[in-house]
């Protein structure tokens, strides 16, 4: 089975919300819409922490430099239309202020085409929805508070 290496973001400001995208992924079975970290797939040789910090500046013109330990690894099953594949997520803890300007001029066109949302979210708001990932996102956001 394909694996995808991904690195991913968990991003919270001082009022303990975490920042999510909304995407739409058509090619995954039943063409899926959810609020998720910032990150992507790793390239070549890339390391995660060097993936996300590519993808952290392309999909929100945020330049960082990732030089902490991994807060989650995790393994997820995807069914996509034509295979399924295992989506391999490495997760890290970055903080920013709520009143960062974000900005997509640097994403992929399939980025932009399926980008829907950026959002900040408070613990509450993501107790009363479903489509988010990954669901331990409460848990870290809880520990945190």
């Amino acid at each position: 089975m394909k694996v995808r290496k991904c690195a991913r973001a968990v991003i919270f400001n001082e009022k303990n919300e975490v920042l999510l995208e909304k995407f739409e992924f058509p090619k995954v079975k039943g063409n899926k819409v959810l609020w998720v970290t910032p990150g992507g797939g790793l390239k070549d040789d890339e390391t995660y922490e060097m993936a996300l910090e590519r993808e952290l500046y392309e999909e929100l013109g945020l330049k960082v430099t990732i030089n902490s330990d991994p807060i989650l690894v995790k393994d997820v099953l995807i069914k996509g239309k034509i295979e399924m594949f295992n989506s391999h997520e490495v997760y890290y803890l970055l903080n920013l202020n709520s009143n960062q300007v974000f900005s997509i001029k640097n994403m992929t066109k399939n980025e932009i085409d399926t980008l829907q949302g950026i959002k900040w979210w408070a613990l509450q708001e993501l107790k009363e929805i479903t489509n988010f990932a990954p669901p331990e996102i409460k848990e870290i956001l809880e520990k945190n508070i």
